[in-house]
């Protein structure tokens, strides 16, 4: 009989050990509740959704500049979602950072059509914070540093 509990309760504790393994967290191990972190699991709407929200507030915008830049974020999204998926089958991503950018710079203009002339003097110095704060990451180590072979 006790051979009988000490195995039924080893299979017990097995059980439990197993369902909780199999539990899956809302927010990922490390640094995943810091902002930006898990970016990459989101829809190109999700993603539109995001920078016109982000853009609305920082500048301003009214409601007719929103529904445009959402339409224009939307579609930036989209095809970059399209090239991402064209380079990570690839074995070579040599194209991409150029296609990225061409990609980039025709949205930017298009953004620049919607905006009044203080809020494109305001993106422009926002997005210029957010390069140099990108390159002092890079230069602390805070990034992942792409590696030529």
């Amino acid at each position: 009989m006790k051979k009988t509990l000490v195995v039924l309760a080893a299979c017990l504790l097995t059980a439990v050990g197993a369902a909780n393994a199999q539990s899956t967290d809302a927010a990922p191990m490390g640094r995943g509740n810091r902002m930006g972190q898990g970016r990459g699991n989101l829809t190109p709407e999700q993603r539109a959704e995001m920078q016109t929200k982000r853009l609305t507030t920082q500048l301003g915008l009214t409601a007719d500049q929103t529904t445009k830049v959402q339409a224009i974020a939307l579609a930036e999204n989209q095809e970059l979602a399209t090239l991402r998926g064209k380079y990570a089958a690839a074995d070579s991503r040599q194209g991409a950072g150029q296609e990225m950018k061409a990609l980039r710079d025709k949205y930017e203009t298009q953004l620049k059509a919607v905006l009044t002339p203080e809020q494109l003097t305001k993106y422009d110095q926002l997005r210029d914070e957010r390069t140099d704060n990108r390159r002092d990451k890079m230069k602390a180590g805070g990034m992942k540093q792409k590696v030529k072979a």
